[in-house]
């Protein structure tokens, strides 16, 4: 069997570099996300002849799903995966697949998976200089949003960037947005992950921002490049007694981050108010998934 192991903070940079050069847009190339969420995905990695493989687990130990793998060998670590889910007694399914992962795979094993897409888990992909000034017709709204939220608040509303001397500020939005949303912290999966986030903030390399209004901490972003072309922002919460505070934190972020072509805001969850959100914004790229079923 492969030797799969959870991903340590350690080797973040070593599993990276299977990606790098590839232009990667998407989130599964993201392994800071990866590594925080591992525990709660039960995500595993493994290294066959310089090549990458991922997996996802149940709590039973099976594998529910490997993904493509990335790196010199990919048409054997395939029949790494293969011969991994036979040893397992499964079925190698494939979960995740970007549009050019599933060509590459049909390619590699013609005729022995259909595919099906998976809307839910598709990127929301944006132009960074779209997001950061939100220049023409189509983002109308989210300049009327803006304008609001300062006229009503002024002076008293300010953006700043995250470093050590603020992350328990935004720690504090996590917390609220959880209560006001009837969610316990202790319990809520996304704190215990953005919390481990924030532990190592400087070490992952994590970039984020802060909202303020009267020095109150209303809403908060974070999240961690992608590639040199790409931004991914992992977490976004505010508080709704704010009008228009999603608008501002997500333009006043992406003022910080023009340094990148595009910005990837994630996939919806298949929750219907997440998707027409996110479509506002207008992206230039819904970046499909696929997963591949044996047939």
């Amino acid at each position: 069997m492969i030797a799969f192991q959870p991903i340590e903070k350690e080797k973040i940079a070593y599993y990276g570099r299977f990606y790098q050069g590839s232009g990667a847009l998407g989130c599964e190339a993201n392994i800071v996300s990866g590594y925080l969420w591992n525990e709660a995905y039960k995500l595993c990695v493994a290294v066959w002849d310089n090549t990458l493989i991922k997996a996802y687990f149940r709590d039973d130990r099976r594998v529910w799903g490997y993904c493509m793998p990335a790196g010199e060998n990919v048409r054997g670590a395939l029949d790494e995966i293969f011969s991994d889910a036979a040893q397992r007694g499964s079925q190698p399914q494939l979960a995740y697949l970007s549009k050019r992962e599933r060509e590459l795979l049909e390619t590699l094993c013609p005729d022995r998976f259909d595919f099906e897409r998976e809307p839910e888990n598709q990127d929301y992909i944006y132009l960074s200089r779209d997001l950061a000034t939100l220049a023409g017709k189509k983002f109308h709204a989210k300049r009327n949003h803006i304008s609001k939220f300062y006229r009503t608040y002024g002076d008293d509303a300010r953006f700043c960037t995250i470093d050590e001397s603020n992350l328990s500020d935004a720690v504090r939005v996590m917390e609220r947005w959880c209560r006001e949303n009837d969610l316990d912290p202790r319990e809520h999966a996304e704190y215990a992950v953005f919390c481990k986030a924030c532990d190592s903030f400087e070490e992952l390399r994590m970039h984020g921002g802060l909202l303020y209004v009267d020095n109150d901490p209303v809403a908060m972003t974070m999240g961690s490049e992608i590639s040199p072309q790409c931004f991914d922002v992992i977490f976004e919460k505010a508080l709704r007694a704010y009008d228009g505070v999603y608008a501002v934190i997500n333009n006043e972020f992406a003022k910080t981050l023009t340094k990148y072509t595009y910005i990837n805001r994630e996939e919806d969850l298949g929750l219907e108010g997440l998707r027409k959100a996110k479509l506002s914004y207008n992206p230039v790229i819904i970046y499909d998934r696929f997963s591949a079923v044996p047939k």
